[in-house]
C-alpha cells in the first residue's frame, strides 16, 4: 500500500505515518490549540489537519502546491 502524499478535491492530504507524538501538548504553530502531533519534517508541534488545510489556502499554483507538499512531506527511508 503506497503512503504518497497527494492533492485532492477537497485539498491536500499529508503522508504523516512517519510523524511523531510529543509527551506533552504544545500550542500548534498555526494557533489551533495545543497539539501532540510533531511535523515529520520540521519537529514543530502541529495538528496535520492545520499543515493540510495552510497548504491548501496558499498555494499559488500546481507548480508551488507540489512544492510545498514536498517540503513538508518526510523523506523516504528509516528514521
Amino acid at each position: 500500500m503506497s503512503h504518497a502524499t497527494s492533492s485532492v478535491p477537497a485539498g491536500v492530504v499529508l503522508d504523516w505515518t512517519r510523524g511523531r507524538i510529543s509527551p506533552q501538548p504544545e500550542p500548534c504553530v498555526f494557533g489551533d490549540g495545543p497539539a501532540l502531533c510533531r511535523s515529520p519534517v520540521r519537529n514543530a508541534p502541529c495538528h496535520k489537519r492545520c499543515a493540510e488545510a495552510w497548504i491548501t489556502a496558499h498555494a499559488r499554483d500546481a507548480d508551488h502546491l507540489a512544492a510545498l507538499i514536498r517540503d513538508h512531506t518526510p523523506r523516504g527511508g528509516a528514521r
